[in-house]
Parts: structure tokens; sequence; C-alpha cells
């Protein structure tokens, strides 16, 4: 099944989704399987459990992003947590910051402009906003983590371009313009853990 997954990966990869179908499915049983607690002599094309699993999970995120961004996120956020080369690839938190813009940001946006835009200011409007920050945050980490894990590999350095423009975007948006603090939080974001989903606020934090 591993051998299976992975090339159903590449291709998805080159832009040939027709292994989509079956790899996918394998993937899902393979998961199934190594956390229940099955075991392999050899992990191969992988060298290690955890590196398979990263990649069965990563894959499923990437082919369901398209068409759902909001349930390609816990895919690929839990993919990022484990230990193997997808945790130190700029392309990961790229993609983690592509599912929140397109999924929950999109989502939410739409529906403040919709329900409140245009009109004063109420409580409502306020909660609505607070959610909607809550997810501008997690892709200004996502961001950063790209541009950090980036470094200055020169095959990485067009998207880095692309990923520290979109930071600053984002991070302008939540910091009234001004940049300050953008550059020591790149600098800082790999010593943090990635963080969950944000859990949606019921009633506005204290501070705003």
């Amino acid at each position: 099944a591993l051998p299976i997954c992975y090339g159903g990966y590449l291709a998805s990869s080159a832009k040939n989704t027709s292994f989509n179908t079956d790899a996918v499915n394998y993937a899902r049983k393979a998961i199934q399987m190594i956390e229940s607690g099955k075991t392999l002599e050899t992990w191969t094309p992988f060298p290690t459990k955890d590196e398979a699993l990263a990649f069965l999970t990563y894959y499923l995120g990437i082919t369901t992003l398209a068409q759902d961004p909001a349930a390609a996120l816990p895919y690929l956020i839990k993919a990022a947590k484990l230990e193997s080369s997808l945790k130190k690839s700029p392309f990961t938190y790229d993609k983690i910051a592509t599912a929140y813009e397109a999924g929950p940001y999109a989502k939410q946006s739409a529906a403040y402009k919709t329900n409140f835009g245009g009109k004063d200011e109420t409580p409502e409007s306020k909660l609505a906003l607070e959610n909607i920050n809550q997810i501008v945050d997690r892709m200004i980490d996502a961001y950063a983590r790209a541009v950090a894990t980036a470094g200055s590999d020169p095959q990485y350095q067009t998207q880095k371009n692309e990923w520290n423009e979109a930071l600053k975007t984002w991070y302008k948006y939540r910091h009234k313009d001004d940049l300050t603090g953008m550059n020591e939080l790149v600098a800082g974001i790999l010593a943090k853990p990635l963080p969950p989903e944000p859990t949606p606020l019921t009633s506005l934090p204290v501070s705003a």
C-alpha cells in the first residue's frame, strides 16, 4: 500500500490526479493500520514509520485542499507535527496558510461582509471579527514558518519572496500597518509549537 500511496503523491505533485482515488483509499487504510499499532520490517519507500505516516497524512491534505480546504487543515497540521522531512519543508506551511485562507477565512470574511458590512459596530460584529482575526493569526504563523524554513536555500527563494509578501500583508492587517516585530517573529517561530486550529469564540475576549 505504501508504494501505491507514494506513487499517487508523486503523480499528484506532477499535476496527474488519475491515481488519486485509489491512492487516497490506500492512504486512509494505511493510516488506520499504522495508528492501530501495525508495524513493518521496512517502511519502503519511507525511511521511518513517522515519515510514512506524515506523508500519508499530508497526501490526504493536499488532495482535499482544492475541493474542501477546511477539511484539509487537520491533515496538513497533523502531518506538520510529525517528525519527518515535511516538518522542515516550507511548502508544508504554505499549504497550511492556503487552507486557512481559502477555507475558514474566506467563509467567515464573506459572512462578515454580508451581515455587518457598512453597518455600525455591534457586539456581534466585534465577535465575528475576533473569530476572523484568530484565523489570520494562524495564517501569519504558517507564512512565518514557510519563510523561516526556506531560510537561505536558493531553491526556495522565489517562493520565499511570495511567502514573505503574504506575511507582510497579513501582519500589517493585524498590526495597523506596522511591521515592527515581524522579523523577530520569523526568527523565533520554529522554536514554538505549531498552533492547532482556533476554537471558535462565543464571547468577546477581555482585551477586545
